[in-house]
């Protein structure tokens, strides 16, 4: 469906494409796209917003994202791993459940209303993050960088202080009590 490797402030809707090679689109919008499965690669987003479009097992190789949206989407079992920068995305009422965030520089990436499920982010640079009434259940979080991260609305989250830097993150009661279990102690 896409005839050249150039966009610019184009609306796609209900699109269904599965290869994706060396495409640049700026300033674009797609609606209720399905490219789950896809194979994205060498593909470069920038200013676009994905609204109620499903990514689900799609592999992204050497993508970049900056200053993209996904808004009401489906986003499972992805890796963003090889992901090149600037890598600046925003999550809006998403489930981004069992993906992979290793190794990435996603300093003020704002997480909202979003189901973040099983997923991953190990090595990270999260400072001033937000993660805004999110649901993290079963999400593991190893040796990030969380300085002034805000996990004020966001519950179940189990977080590691020992290996996690957390100086200055927000958090709340009762879920920041979740840094209890992790102490070699019995509460009564």
């Amino acid at each position: 469906m896409f005839n050249t490797n150039d966009y610019w402030e184009e609306e796609f809707i209900e699109y269904d494409d599965k290869n994706f090679d060396s495409i640049y689109f700026d300033n674009c919008t797609f609606i209720k796209c399905d490219f789950s499965k896809s194979l994205m690669q060498g593909c470069k987003f920038t200013e676009c917003t994905f609204i109620s479009c499903d990514l689900s097992l799609s592999v992204l190789k050497n993508c970049v994202f900056n200053d993209v949206t996904f808004e009401n989407s489906k986003l499972l079992g992805i890796s963003w791993s090889s992901c090149e920068e600037p890598f600046n995305v925003e999550f809006d009422s998403c489930n981004i459940s069992q993906n992979s965030f290793h190794l990435l520089d996603l300093r003020q990436m704002k997480f909202v209303n979003s189901l973040i499920r099983d997923t991953g982010f190990e090595e990270c640079n999260l400072e001033k993050a937000l993660f805004k009434t999110c649901d993290l259940e079963q999400s593991v979080f190893i040796k990030n960088n969380l300085q002034k991260a805000n996990f004020e609305t966001a519950k179940n989250y189990l977080i590691d202080p020992k290996q996690n830097d957390i100086k200055n993150a927000t958090f709340s009661l009762p879920e920041a009590l979740s840094f209890l279990s992790l102490l070699p102690i019995k509460l009564r």
